[in-house]
């Protein structure tokens, strides 16, 4: 059965979405972001927003999900096992890192917003969910986990998350290798 293929007008409209709202969430808090302001800036019509998301928040965790996604395929090669290895969390971490950094207003802006924990806790669910997915194929490949894939994934992202979070906030901040190297070792201990 052929895989079914996304109509390029939707790829280009969801594009043309994201990329305005991370331009946007450089200059402007999270909260004074409408659905209005996104479409006035993108060209896009309200009506073909609603037509893809609910709402504001929906958007939001569509453009989380679709960011995990783009990391997926930056990170997934045909030189890595089929079954996710420790290898896919480090590079992931990496990608990770590298994309906060090149979003790093953006980033900080919602670190300082006043709703920031809403933002943070659908960064958290969506990658625990994803995570924890992940983590169940890994062990079915052969993977051990010191733990359940739950306690697993709630450790890696809410540790790795929390860690990011308070290094962005520090006026006196390692470097990003520095904490690349640290998370990188945090990962190695977690899944055993």
């Amino acid at each position: 059965m052929a895989a079914h293929k996304e109509d390029l007008r939707i790829i280009k409209t969801r594009a043309a979405l994201t990329s305005t709202f991370l331009s946007l969430l450089a200059n402007m808090e999270l909260s004074d972001i409408t659905v209005n302001k996104l479409c006035e800036e993108s060209g896009v019509r309200r009506a073909t927003f609603y037509k893809h998301f609910k709402d504001k928040d929906d958007f939001i965790i569509f453009v989380i999900k679709d960011i995990r996604s783009h990391f997926d395929s930056l990170i997934w090669n045909d030189d890595l096992n089929p079954t996710i290895t420790k290898d896919y969390y480090h590079k992931y971490a990496e990608a990770l890192l590298s994309f906060l950094l090149r979003h790093e207003a953006a980033i900080k802006r919602v670190i300082e917003a006043p709703i920031r924990s809403t933002f943070i806790d659908v960064f958290i669910q969506q990658n625990y969910e994803d995570t924890k997915k992940k983590l169940e194929e890994s062990v079915k490949g052969g993977m051990p986990l010191i733990a359940s894939a739950d306690v697993v994934a709630s450790m890696l992202i809410g540790g790795t998350s929390n860690c990011i979070v308070r290094w962005f906030e520090s006026e006196d901040r390692c470097s990003s290798e520095m904490l690349l190297k640290d998370i990188s070792k945090f990962i190695d201990r977690v899944l055993g």
